[in-house]
């Protein structure tokens, strides 16, 4: 599948979404902003869809990290942060939302499987209670040590 056509706007996405279901497919859902993607990212999103058969990422727009991360950021902008993320063989979907959490974007979407790493306790994951609430699970994801947007950033600023 060419990379661009995982790139789904919402109706896409829960028209994909019911045909999924309609399968009986598990689909696992995860978000964040992954602005510098990086091997934490990859090894992450790689545990998330091990847990089952679909993976959907919510990537917070620009204006969202901006407002989360701070004026200099993001660094890559939402098309090629999307981009990168649908490049990866086992993501089958990626979409934005402009809201700072993901849960307008888990109440349509209702997956089987809500991820966030392990640095999120479950009562601080956004959408866990909807996701629970229609007989879900909720899981983290041990993190790679060391790996984070923020900290690449820091080392790259400390080569000057």
């Amino acid at each position: 599948m060419h990379t661009s056509a995982k790139i789904l706007t919402l109706p896409e996405l829960l028209e994909k979404v019911a045909d999924w279901k309609s399968q009986n497919l598990k689909i696992v859902f995860t978000n964040g902003c992954f602005d510098i993607l990086h091997l934490g990212h990859v090894d992450y999103l790689e545990k998330a869809k091990a847990k089952g058969d679909i993976l959907l990422i919510g990537v917070n727009t620009d204006a969202s990290v901006k407002r989360l991360k701070g004026k200099d950021r993001p660094v890559n902008n939402g098309e090629s942060r999307s981009k990168m993320l649908a490049s990866l063989a086992f993501v089958d979907a990626v979409t934005f939302f402009a809201e700072d959490t993901p849960e307008n974007l888990i109440s349509k979407i209702v997956p089987d499987i809500l991820v966030k790493g392990n640095d999120y306790a479950l009562s601080n994951i956004v959408g866990a209670h909807i996701v629970l609430g229609n007989g879900g699970k909720v899981e983290t994801i041990d993190l790679v040590e060391g790996w984070s947007t923020t900290t690449l950033i820091k080392k790259i600023q400390n080569l000057n």
